[in-house]
C-alpha cells in the first residue's frame, strides 16, 4: 500500500532519540492569491519540531539531514502546562518561509483558533522544507513522514502526551506519509485524531483502495477531512499541476470505499479562501474540534 518515496523502510531509528501553461511562478501566485490566515504573529519562542535544512533546492538531503531525524526548537517548557493532557501538531503547507516566520505564526494561529473554541493544550508546529518549487516541495512533503513519525514514535515511546495532528494544504502529505510509516513500524493508534484542512493530496490516496486507507486505519483513532468545494487553490493550481482532484477540494473520490474511522465534511460555507482553514473566526475550526 505503500512506496519508497514515504520512506517506510526502517531499523535505527528508533534507537536514536534526536533532539528536544502552467510555470510554477504562475502556480506561487495563484498560491499568493490564495487569501491570508489572518496576520497572527507568533513569539519568537514558539516550539517548533523541524526539519528545516535538510533538503536542499532539488530535494537532495543536506550533511545535516538524515532519512529519521529532526531537531527541537523555541522553549517547549514554557508551552507545556501541567495540566496539558495532549499534544496538538500543526503542519503547514507549501511555500512557507521559515526566515519570515510563516512556520511558527500558522501554528500560532491555529493554536488561538482551537482556545476559541474551548481547546487549550500543548500546541507546537511542524516546520519543513517547504519553500521549494511544487513538484519539489510534494517530494520533500512525503520524505518528511518518517521523520514526522520517527519523533511521534520516540514521543510515544518516552511516556508522552497523546497526539492530535493537524495538516493544512499540502502538509497533508506530510501527515498522510507519517501515518504509512507508522503503520509499517507498527504502531497503532498512535495518533488519536488527524485533521486535513484544505488538503492537497488527490482525493483517491486515502481509500482503503489505495496508498493510505490501511495506515490511517491502523495508525490513527479518528481522521477527519474538511474540504472546500470553492478552494480557488485547490481547484485550479492544485488540479493543473497534479492532473488530479485534491481531497480538499471535493473530498474522498466518488466510488471509492472510505477507512472506518474516515469522516469528512464540506466547509466551503465556513471556509472563505484556501489560507483561512484555521483562521480564528473565519475558518473551520468549530467543526474541527467538534469531529473530536
Amino acid at each position: 500500500m505503500t512506496s519508497n518515496e514515504d520512506g517506510i523502510s526502517r531499523r535505527s531509528a528508533l534507537q536514536t532519540l534526536a533532539t528536544t501553461g502552467l510555470a510554477l511562478g504562475g502556480l506561487t501566485g495563484v498560491a499568493a492569491a490564495g487569501g491570508s490566515d489572518g496576520d497572527y504573529q507568533a513569539p519568537a519562542d514558539y516550539p517548533l519540531i523541524s526539519t528545516r535544512g535538510h533538503f536542499d533546492d532539488d530535494g537532495n538531503l543536506t550533511s545535516s539531514g538524515t532519512t529519521y531525524n529532526y531537531y527541537g526548537e523555541g522553549d517547549w517548557a514554557k508551552y507545556t502546562e501541567s495540566w496539558h493532557d495532549e499534544i496538538i501538531v500543526f503542519v503547514h503547507g507549501w511555500n512557507q518561509d521559515d526566515s519570515e516566520d510563516q512556520d511558527i505564526d500558522g501554528a500560532y494561529t491555529c493554536e488561538l483558533a482551537l482556545e476559541q473554541n474551548g481547546v487549550s493544550q500543548t500546541n507546537v508546529g511542524y516546520s519543513w522544507d517547504s519553500d521549494r518549487g511544487w513538484w519539489t516541495a510534494v517530494d520533500i512533503a512525503k520524505r518528511n513522514g518518517p521523520k514526522l513519525a520517527n519523533w511521534i514514535a520516540n514521543w510515544t515511546n518516552n511516556g508522552g502526551d497523546p497526539i492530535r495532528l493537524v495538516g493544512h494544504s499540502l502538509g497533508a502529505q506530510v501527515v498522510a506519509s507519517t501515518l504509512a510509516n507508522l503503520h509499517a513500524w507498527g504502531y497503532y493508534n498512535a495518533v488519536e485524531t488527524v485533521s486535513l484542512v484544505g488538503a492537497a493530496i488527490p482525493d483517491q490516496t486515502v481509500s482503503t483502495e489505495d496508498k493510505y486507507g490501511d495506515a490511517i486505519e491502523y495508525s490513527s483513532y479518528s481522521f477527519g477531512n474538511f474540504y472546500n468545494r470553492e478552494d480557488s487553490v485547490l481547484n485550479w493550481a492544485y488540479s493543473s499541476a497534479e492532473w488530479d482532484t485534491a481531497l480538499g477540494e471535493q473530498g474522498i473520490q466518488d466510488g471509492l470505499a472510505a477507512p472506518y474511522n474516515y469522516q469528512e465534511l464540506d466547509v466551503t460555507q465556513q471556509v472563505p479562501d484556501h489560507g483561512s482553514y484555521y483562521e480564528p473566526g473565519d475558518g473551520c475550526m468549530p467543526e474541527v474540534v467538534a469531529s473530536w
